[in-house]
């Protein structure tokens, strides 16, 4: 009975629950829509393809050098310098007066000695003319010949004092001494170079000695400045018997034309070779220049806006940059990264 008496109210529970629209189980979630997620560009970075001349070329370093200097000075005596006459630049000519010695009451000192020669060549003169004793007027020529060694001496030492050209050329270095400062015996006061002898000494690489063949025309750089040479001896060029010494991996290069700075002489400059060179074409960074599957690649960026790999026929090629003969047009982006 009691049963029949649960079974009957949870049926009714049941009727009202549903005429009330309430349910027991969980209701079903709303379905949203997927978000519209947009793919973020790609950006890179590229620069055009441009003209341009392009030079295949290698640079040595060297030093420059004379095969005929003169290294003027004072070789038997030094001294207080009196007057330096020349400047490095200076040219002069076989002869010409470079530096002279202070020295003091020397001038004075010959005209007195001259003077007392003259009065011993009157005594003598007198002697003979007297018919005086033989001993009396060799003794008198004595006399007359200390006092003209005493002259010879003095001439000498005013002789010394001045130092000349020894040649004709270019003034290429002046010692850093003025008028007043004393001078050694042996030093040097200063420097004549032939113009026509100036070179520059340098060492290639094995991989490039033999590219320099005797009269070569190249460049030499020097001071920011460009002057005109030509190779003037190569190792396997060097004779046997020479008055010059020529270091066996040593290139020599002669400096040719006007305005050569003699000056120079000892600094550093730079001999350029031209190998070969491309003018008014395209040329990009060799590093933009892709081997993909034995082809040459570079990436552009299309009509488009893609970026997409493009091959090309690569010409004249340099240590930074690479000649491109097809595969590019002036204006095409290129894709650095």
């Amino acid at each position: 009975m009691v049963k029949k008496y649960v079974s009957i109210c949870l049926a009714a529970v049941m009727s009202m629950s549903m005429l009330c629209g309430c349910y027991f189980l969980p209701d079903e979630e709303e379905i949203l829509e997927a978000p519209n997620v947009k793919a973020s560009e790609v950006k890179y970075t590229t620069i055009k393809a441009k003209k341009s001349d392009l030079i295949k070329q290698i640079i040595y370093s060297g030093k420059i050098e004379s095969l005929n200097t003169v290294e003027l000075s004072y070789e038997n005596q030094g001294g207080k310098i009196k007057k330096i006459h020349v400047s490095a630049g200076d040219k002069v000519t076989d002869g010409d007066l470079i530096c002279e010695l202070d020295t003091g009451d020397l001038e004075f000192q010959i005209k007195d000695k001259e003077l007392h020669i003259k009065k011993a060549q009157l005594q003598k003169k007198i002697l003979k003319k007297n018919k005086a004793f033989q001993a009396e007027i060799d003794n008198a020529q004595v006399e007359i010949d200390i006092l003209e060694n005493e002259l010879d001496q003095l001439n000498e030492q005013l002789d010394n004092s001045f130092l000349y050209a020894d040649g004709s050329g270019t003034v290429s270095s002046v010692t850093s001494l003025s008028a007043g400062d004393e001078i050694s015996a042996g030093e040097t006061v200063a420097s004549i170079v032939d113009p026509e002898s100036l070179f520059l000494s340098i060492q290639p690489s094995q991989d490039n000695l033999t590219r320099y063949k005797m009269k070569q025309k190249l460049k030499i750089k020097y001071n920011n400045k460009y002057y005109l040479g030509k190779v003037y001896m190569i190792p396997s060029k060097i004779p046997e018997k020479s008055n010059q010494k020529f270091e066996a991996d040593h290139v020599y290069i002669k400096f040719t034309g006007g305005n050569i700075p003699t000056n120079a002489i000892g600094n550093i400059a730079d001999a350029v070779l031209i190998l070969d060179k491309a003018e008014n074409v395209i040329s990009i960074p060799s590093r933009l220049v892709k081997k993909v599957n034995g082809q040459s690649i570079v990436y552009i960026i299309n009509q488009n806006g893609e970026r997409e790999a493009r091959e090309v026929e690569v010409g004249l090629e340099t240590a930074t940059a690479s000649e491109i003969k097809s595969g590019l047009k002036e204006g095409d982006e290129i894709v650095v990264r």
